[in-house]
């Protein structure tokens, strides 16, 4: 084994071990309103509220979009969702990211159909009452003979980013509101690359990804064109496939060869490793009281910006891990139909 990989390996084991236990505080399981089953996929903490977003299964085994807030993390309440009026699809989707833009969410949902079961793909937008609209788009904008999937939606001061690919390469939709989204494909610099998820930044947007099997990071002013970044690269498979904003840092995790990996930007560095690559890959990513969060086969967390990490036990029945959100030390966790709040875990 050549020295440079099995110092590799070593940290690795190293890291394993140093990983065995953490700190623990007790779960408090929540309790969403209205009728079962649910599916819940995604969460945020956004002005001062909590949101839950997914779906509901009906008698009939219908699906239809569901949303949840709070204020506090312990009182929720349904929110109203309209579908655009003679909508076939958007009544019948299942909303699985959700980003938040200047106090307001906007969510991306999808339901299967037409003639080769494809994605149908439908956004949300928040509305001053709380309630969320199905926005009006082209079949083209997330269809057509040129689509692949849409992914994730962050949001900042300059609106809101969906990241996602088409044939051409990685693509973006890009918004002020999340009332219309534009869609940016063939645009140079992004040819043959992958996006897996993406961050609304002072003045640019930025996407992360993979270029081949190497991790890769791209920033824009506009969608129209967007600058590659140099992201440290090691033997085997590395991927950037969530990232989030740590006060002026930017941290993305993914796959680092045999183990996860974290990323530092926005001159990128590689810092910690931890657990192992699975299928589902990072489901995850969130700050909260300045400690990462990391979905990822488990819950892991990081106190110094992602040099080290530490497995948090999750409550019985958080598996697998849909998704995690943080504020003010509080930290959310999602799991199939549940959801549970600790704090300063």
């Amino acid at each position: 084994m050549p020295a440079a990989r099995l110092l590799r390996a070593l940290a690795a084991l190293a890291l394993v071990g140093a990983c065995a236990s953490a700190p623990t505080n007790a779960w408090t399981e929540l309790s969403l309103p209205g009728p079962g089953p649910r599916l819940l996929r995604d969460a945020i903490a956004c002005g001062e509220h909590w949101y839950v977003v997914g779906g509901r299964v009906g008698a009939d085994g219908e699906t239809s979009p569901a949303a949840w807030d709070s204020p506090d993390g312990r009182s929720w309440r349904s929110l109203t969702l309209t579908p655009l009026p003679g909508s076939y699809y958007g009544p019948r989707s299942v909303l699985y990211a959700v980003g938040c833009a200047n106090g307001r969410i906007a969510a991306v949902g999808s339901r299967s159909g037409g003639a080769h079961g494809n994605p149908r793909t439908s956004t949300w937008y928040q509305r001053p009452d709380g309630s969320l609209t199905e926005a009006a788009a082209p079949f083209e904008t997330y269809g057509g003979d040129t689509a692949v999937d849409v992914g994730r939606i962050s949001g900042g001061r300059s609106g809101f980013l969906i990241a996602g690919n088409r044939t051409s390469g990685a693509a973006a939709w890009l918004s002020p509101d999340g009332t219309r989204f534009r869609l940016f494909e063939n645009a140079p610099g992004l040819a043959r690359a992958f996006a897996r998820d993406g961050a609304v930044l002072d003045g640019r947007f930025l996407l992360v990804g993979s270029f081949g099997n190497a991790p890769a990071a791209w920033s824009s002013v506009d969608g129209s064109s967007w600058q590659r970044a140099e992201v440290p690269d090691e033997d085997g498979y590395d991927e950037l496939q969530r990232v989030v904003r740590l006060g002026d840092q930017l941290i993305a995790v993914g796959p680092r060869g045999d183990t996860f990996g974290a990323w530092r930007g926005p001159d990128w560095t590689a810092v910690g490793r931890f657990g192992k690559p699975d299928a589902t890959g990072v489901r995850s990513l969130t700050v909260s009281a300045g400690r990462l969060y990391a979905a990822a086969g488990g819950l892991w967390r990081s106190v110094d910006g992602g040099r080290s990490w530490v497995t948090v036990t999750t409550p019985r029945g958080a598996s697998p891990l849909s998704a995690v959100a943080g504020h003010n030390g509080d930290v959310l966790l999602v799991a199939g139909d549940r959801v549970w709040l600790a704090h300063g875990v």
